[in-house]
């Protein structure tokens, strides 16, 4: 349920001509290896948003993120946990060098995370 939560939350605060769910790089990746779960639009720099609720999902993101670097995108990137407590340290790590904004859990940041993609829309 916390994928399905994160979508919703994210439909509420993002008008859907400004999101794309499930993203990746046409050009670079025409084949979606790199996925964004959610794309924020509209801004000179698109917010990459990831929902995080397992260590798999961090590392995919950590990877998605190192290979956007590499190609020389234009980004900003957020990380939104389940529960950041249950991320193995090491992953947690790795994903912390390469994301801009981390929340530790949707549940207990939604003001927050309201906030900050409210900001990174207003971004000129």
């Amino acid at each position: 349920t916390f994928l399905e939560d994160f979508r919703a939350f994210m439909e509420e605060r993002v008008p859907a001509h400004r999101r794309a769910f499930d993203w990746h790089d046409p050009q670079h990746d025409p084949e979606g290896k790199y996925p964004v779960d959610c794309r924020v639009n509209g801004v000179p720099n698109p917010l990459f948003v990831y929902a995080l609720p397992n260590d798999d999902r961090v590392q995919v993101a950590t990877i998605s993120l190192l290979q956007f670097e590499r190609w020389g995108l234009p980004l900003r990137s957020m990380g939104v946990f389940e529960d950041q407590e249950e991320v193995n340290r090491k992953v947690l790590a790795r994903f912390t060098d390469v994301c801009e904004k981390q929340f530790s859990s949707l549940a207990a940041n939604k003001d927050r995370i309201a906030r900050f993609l409210a900001d990174a829309q207003r971004e000129t």
